[in-house]
């Protein structure tokens, strides 16, 4: 069975991963830049899920995926803020509240804040 994992780039130099496999549900938040190895982790935690398209972390943050029915192109060159999906992070706990102003902004587009969108990783 393949692992279902989700990438949200948000700009050029970060994306989010979404990992949704059952047991191995997990979130990363990375940012990086040309430099070979200078990568960031912005967040990463386990999730759970909570209802048939949220995902939760231990603290409270929720993590909700959505289906397009039609795929939203922002830079198809480079998948910046483009795919038929769309996750939105959201929460009220202090883990949210102290994440919030460290989330990244996306750099096309007219998505709200918090609101990202992407694809299904390719499988190897």
């Amino acid at each position: 069975m393949r692992a279902e994992e989700y990438i949200f780039q948000y700009h050029r130099f970060g994306h989010i991963s979404l990992q949704t496999d059952p047991g191995k549900e997990h979130v990363v938040i990375l940012a990086y830049s040309k430099t070979l190895g200078d990568e960031t982790t912005i967040f990463t935690s386990r999730l759970k899920r909570s209802d048939a398209d949220s995902y939760v972390t231990p603290k409270g943050t929720v993590f909700t995926l959505k289906h397009l029915a039609v795929p939203i192109i922002n830079d198809g060159n480079r998948r910046i803020n483009s795919g038929d999906l769309q996750l939105t992070i959201s929460g009220t706990g202090k883990e949210f509240a102290e994440l919030k102003p460290k989330l990244p902004k996306v750099a096309f587009g007219n998505t709200p804040p918090l609101v990202y969108l992407g694809e299904k990783a390719e499988q190897q």
